[in-house]
């Protein structure tokens, strides 16, 4: 099979897509059944650089994707009409239609679908729109669609957005910690025992929850500390404003670090030594940060909504989203565990990272794009 894998971003890539792409694209070329890949991304995404050399593996370039323009641009037509594909395969909910070849998509961004606020702003408003549109599509003229939980496969057939057969659930896998972690050279704080929470600045995180649970928290226990990784972009801003005005109005500008996108080996570090973990999101379609928390062995609180309880299992203490005085609890129990309970916790959050297997999902995606070239009976 020659299989043509199309990055169809707006010109830009997630850390997620970026892991995926990386631990997927040399597993699918390993694969007998693969005689060769076509990967095209668009320039902003410079995939060649970070993409390994694989003998069976061409890249190229594409424009961003347009809404409403399902076809591809002249200069992909013409590397495809050289490649001459027997499938596409486009790893975000985006279609494209190139000489009536099946394709499979896969849906990573929920948020646009599930109506979930992303940004403010009219062009925000109007971006989400569009995206949402296009995944509708997506999933609707796809032959196959995957997705990465099983929370995310109900979501679609119980609002009847797709076809139960349509859909297969492909779990991505986890990477091991860091081989070599760092302390930030912005990480402000003397003391050990912080909270960690990590992930982009965008509303349906929930961030608001850690700071309005740390001064019943901070009653408790005086010196613990928040520390909160990730970067906003211009739509996020105002929340992340409207985040840094809160902890001033709760006395707590010297209690929260702010450290921005930090790189793999800080995050590390920050993993391995923060004293809970927290999770508040309230929609993920997968969540690759609740991986690497498992994987560092962090003793973890999370909502018990969307995909979490489904990836976590019994490797985090839950609480109900936008309850602060349950979160309160939940961290106050997670903080009071003798080292023993929490090496125990540590080690059976390890062993349930170790579940999620890179070569396991590539062999469930190669069954999937099989089957969109030879459906069954």
């Amino acid at each position: 099979m020659k299989l043509a894998l199309l990055n169809l971003t707006g010109g830009s890539i997630s850390g997620g897509h970026k892991k995926y792409l990386q631990n997927m694209l040399p597993r699918l070329a390993a694969s007998a059944w693969v005689e060769k890949i076509l990967c095209a991304s668009p320039i902003g995404m410079d995939a060649g650089e970070w993409l390994p050399a694989i003998p069976k593996v061409s890249y190229a370039i594409c424009e961003p994707f347009k809404p409403f323009l399902h076809v591809p641009d002249n200069d992909l037509r013409a590397v495809l009409d050289a490649f001459n594909p027997d499938l596409l395969f486009v790893p975000v909910e985006r279609y494209i239609n190139y000489k009536d070849l099946p394709v499979v998509v896969m849906l990573q961004n929920m948020a646009p679908l599930a109506g979930v606020k992303t940004g403010s702003g009219l062009k925000e408003m109007l971006v989400s729109a569009a995206r949402r549109h296009e995944t509708k599509i997506a999933l609707e003229r796809a032959a196959s669609i995957i997705v990465p939980t099983e929370f995310v496969e109900n979501f679609l057939i119980a609002g009847a957005v797709s076809a139960a057969d349509k859909i297969t659930t492909v779990h991505y896998g986890h990477n091991p910690a860091f081989p070599s972690a760092r302390r930030p050279g912005s990480f402000p704080f003397q003391e050990k025992e912080f909270i960690f929470t990590a992930g982009s600045m965008e509303s349906y995180r929930g961030i608001e929850d850690l700071l309005r649970a740390l001064p019943e928290l901070k009653e408790k226990r005086p010196e613990i500390k928040l520390t909160v990784a990730g970067g906003f972009r211009p739509a996020t801003e105002k929340y992340f404003s409207w985040l840094k005005d809160m902890a001033a109005a709760l006395r707590l500008t010297g209690d929260v670090a702010w450290l921005g996108n930090l790189p793999e080996e800080e995050l590390s570090w920050c993993y391995s030594n923060c004293a809970a973990f927290a999770l508040t999101s309230r929609m993920e379609s997968f969540c690759f940060i609740a991986l690497e928390a498992l994987a560092h062995g962090c003793n973890i609180v999370s909502t018990d909504s969307a995909c979490l309880p489904e990836i976590l299992k019994d490797a985090a203490l839950y609480y109900t989203q936008g309850n602060e005085e349950s979160l309160s609890r939940a961290l106050f129990t997670v903080l009071s565990r003798n080292e023993a309970e929490r090496l125990a916790i540590g080690s059976s959050a390890a062993a349930r990272a170790m579940s999620f297997s890179w070569d396991d999902a590539a062999a469930a995606t190669l069954t999937v794009l099989k089957r969109a070239i030879q459906p069954l009976p």
